[in-house]
């Protein structure tokens, strides 16, 4: 003697798909608090006030000579340096930080990415400072842009930021 259960088959089911939603949802809590720690909260952003000014430049036998000061309120600690080789080029695509030269600028070094002003890092490039940078072998330009970066603490810790609303663009023609 067996007892049939009848409509109970699909009780099984609702409970397969209330522990899977379930499990997506516990799962999904434990990737945004993980990842939440990688992303930070405040957007790193330079303050207004951070300046660089080209003061001078010459550009003889492939080699760009450029004289930089900081014009602005804070301490810089370096600068992407990109160009262009036409007038009718907007966007700055040859990165010029590859050809500096070390040797002949003194007291700053390159990554092949961006120009740092002091080779020591605690040593910072301070309001009214002024560099002269030298570049060799540079290809021909039209226009050069640099964007000064800094080092800020964020969230206790120190973060090298970009501040690409105080970059600056020079017409300077060096063939």
């Amino acid at each position: 003697m067996e007892k049939k259960r009848l409509g109970k088959k699909g009780m099984s089911v609702v409970i397969g798909y209330v522990l899977l939603v379930t499990f997506g949802i516990i799962m999904g809590g434990i990737v945004y608090t993980y990842l939440k720690s990688y992303v930070p909260s405040e957007i790193d952003k330079c303050p207004d006030g951070v300046s660089l000014f080209v003061k001078d430049f010459t550009c003889v036998n492939n080699q760009l000579n450029l004289t930089i000061k900081n014009n602005g309120k804070f301490n810089l600690q370096g600068y992407f340096i990109h160009a262009t080789n036409n007038s009718n080029q907007t966007l700055a695509t040859i990165n010029l930080a590859k050809y500096f030269n070390a040797l002949l600028s003194g007291d700053g070094v390159s990554n092949n990415a961006s120009i740092y002003f002091k080779t020591d890092p605690n040593e910072d490039f301070s309001p009214g400072d002024i560099a002269n940078e030298i570049f060799s072998n540079v290809p021909a330009i039209y226009s050069i842009e640099l964007t000064p970066v800094r080092i800020q603490k964020i969230g206790g810790t120190e973060r090298l930021v970009s501040c690409g609303s105080a970059k600056i663009s020079e017409v300077l023609t060096c063939s």
